[in-house]
């Protein structure tokens, strides 16, 4: 679950719903980023997938008493996330062995840096998964190294939306993407890092021409009052609220 925090609710994203947002944009990626040919479809297909593994874990919310909010994806507890993990990169293979490989090496970045035996367990059995693929498909490094930013790139552009209030600007942006999405200098034809930034609460504005823009994308949300769940705990507030849609707006600069 993706969480926001306002002065009087939470707002509640599924990470699937996130993924939507992610495929939505892949979609309409400039060609000079994701040009017609074998991959475009697996690579799409990765975007709109790649956190399905929580959709079970987000049917229902569960609180974090120590933080005073919902577990997010960040800080869910360490081994059903995991598992999970596991779990949605099977699936993904099962349709798609490209976009497996780009999920695994995608999860796999965030435990590079971990500790502990879940962690080094996940890596091993996912290096050996990579290791497979990537003997199966025959995919070249330099390709695959390409994709894989792609892929960290749509989860990122995504993210900027759910975890920024609209309209956000400045110090008050989430502190992840403040300085613009790390590693795009790598992807964008002019070698500038990909920033964004929102010019209302309802467009935003690309530094670089990442986007076959002006683009209209949807996200779907629940925004849970705080006071209800007081009221009910945050199950039951959670399913007494409507699911609302934002509706976006994306532009490049140039």
């Amino acid at each position: 679950m993706i969480v926001r925090k306002t002065e009087q609710a939470f707002i509640l994203i599924h990470q699937h719903d996130h993924a939507a947002l992610s495929e939505q944009l892949a979609r309409s990626l400039a060609p000079e980023l994701l040009p017609e040919g074998s991959r475009r479809a697996e690579i799409i297909y990765a975007a709109s997938q790649h956190d399905r593994g929580w959709i079970s874990l987000d049917e229902t919310p569960v609180w974090n008493d120590a933080a005073g909010r919902p577990f997010t994806f960040e800080d869910y507890p360490l081994l059903p996330k995991i598992a999970f993990y596991k779990r949605g990169i099977d699936e993904v293979e099962a349709v798609s062995p490209y976009a497996g490989l780009l999920c695994s090496l995608f999860y796999s970045a965030f435990f590079v840096h971990m500790e502990g035996e879940a962690c080094e367990e996940f890596l091993r059995r996912e290096e050996i998964r990579q290791h497979r693929l990537t003997m199966n498909l025959r995919t070249e490094q330099q390709e695959l190294d390409r994709d894989l930013k792609l892929l960290q790139l749509l989860d990122s552009l995504s993210l900027y939306v759910c975890l920024n209030e609209p309209g956000a600007a400045g110090e008050n942006e989430h502190p992840w993407y403040r300085e613009g999405f790390p590693g795009t200098e790598e992807l964008m034809p002019s070698g500038r890092k990909l920033k964004a930034s929102w010019q209302t609460k309802q467009r935003l504005l690309l530094s670089e021409k990442a986007l076959q823009g002006p683009v209209y994308t949807t996200l779907r949300f629940k925004r849970v009052p705080t006071s209800l769940i007081e009221d009910k705990g945050i199950d039951i507030a959670y399913r007494q609220c409507p699911i609302e849609t934002a509706e976006l707006v994306w532009d490049s600069s140039s």
